[in-house]
């Protein structure tokens, strides 16, 4: 099964494997932390497949360009997206809910000494995660099924319509972020119609 899966993520990213696996190692011999993966048995969510070093990368560009104060991340795994934009940015404040008990310890663990940093454990569909008032979203692939994945976007552009929120979505079928009402991306890259990120804001015309 390992086997199978491993060679599910290779094939997936075949076009563009060797920049992926030279950012991996750049970042890894940086000290860079949450490089764990692992298989979902859970009915509605993904594998835990962490955000490719690369495109973290070229996301950062962007966010450099931005004035997000919160950041949070919607099922955060081992934590390598706030991690790697922790050690980016100064003076922000970032939010991970993990979900599965793993991965949650293991955050906890290593960001213990952040103090801008908070780790929850919950099921973030269910979760007031507004209370901390987010203005950026981080989402990687969390759902199976596309009208689950739908449905909860929608809901949470409509908690945040009147504010200037950022959106990233990671993995997601690059299709069905078109679909999505009220929004308008700002930069995209896909290696192909799933594998790769769309960056978006509210649409206030």
């Amino acid at each position: 099964m390992f086997l199978k899966n491993l060679f599910r993520i290779i094939n997936a990213y075949k076009f563009s494997l060797i920049t992926i696996i030279f950012f991996e190692l750049i970042y890894l011999i940086k000290g860079y932390k949450g490089n764990r993966f692992n298989f979902s048995n859970n009915d509605s969510m993904t594998d835990n497949f962490p955000c490719p070093y690369y495109f973290l990368f070229k996301i950062k560009k962007t966010l450099k360009n931005t004035n997000f104060r919160n950041f949070i991340d919607l099922g955060c795994g081992y934590g390598r997206t706030i991690d790697f934009y922790n050690k980016n940015f100064s003076n922000k404040n970032f939010l991970g809910i993990e979900y599965f008990t793993n991965q949650y310890k293991y955050c906890k663990k290593i960001f213990h000494k952040q103090k801008n940093i908070e780790i929850v454990q919950a099921d973030f569909t269910k979760l007031n995660f507004l209370k901390y008032n987010p203005d950026c979203y981080f989402i990687n692939h969390p759902f199976k099924k596309k009208m689950e994945f739908i449905k909860f976007i929608e809901k949470l552009i409509s908690f945040s319509i009147k504010k200037n929120c950022l959106f990233i979505f990671v993995n997601c079928n690059k299709e069905t972020i078109e679909e999505l009402k009220n929004i308008q991306c700002i930069e995209s890259f896909y290696i192909n119609k799933i594998q790769g990120y769309s960056i978006c804001n509210l649409n206030n015309n």
